[in-house]
């Protein structure tokens, strides 16, 4: 994965399923009864900053894939819509650029 022509050095990924309660009144267990709902993904990645990283808030990026660094033929990709932009710059460091991001639609697997 890269922003623009700069590696990315650092990425999260959350991908969480909901739950539907389908309890009702003649459920004598005394407890709650759930099944699987929909499910989603968001994330985050660190670059250093470049004025060539042209990920835009806002915009929807298409098949965008974030490889584990275990193998190079084993990660996530699908397509995502940019949040988020923050620069941080500190006093004794390089400056990098963290983008947030929604996934939208099915996440997949790159093998």
């Amino acid at each position: 994965m890269s922003c623009g022509d700069v590696a990315v050095h650092n990425w999260t990924l959350s991908y969480v399923g909901d739950t539907l309660e389908t309890t009702d009144f003649d459920d004598s267990s005394g407890g709650r009864s759930y099944i699987p709902g929909l499910t989603s993904w968001s994330g985050s990645f660190d670059c250093y900053y470049s004025t060539g990283n042209t990920f835009a808030p806002g915009t929807t990026y298409t098949s965008l894939s974030m490889l584990m660094s275990t193998s190079a033929n084993d990660g996530f990709k699908g397509n995502v819509i940019i949040t988020g932009e923050d620069i941080g710059t500190p006093v004794d460091g390089i400056i990098t650029q963290t983008y947030t991001f929604q996934g939208t639609g099915a996440l997949g697997t790159s093998t």
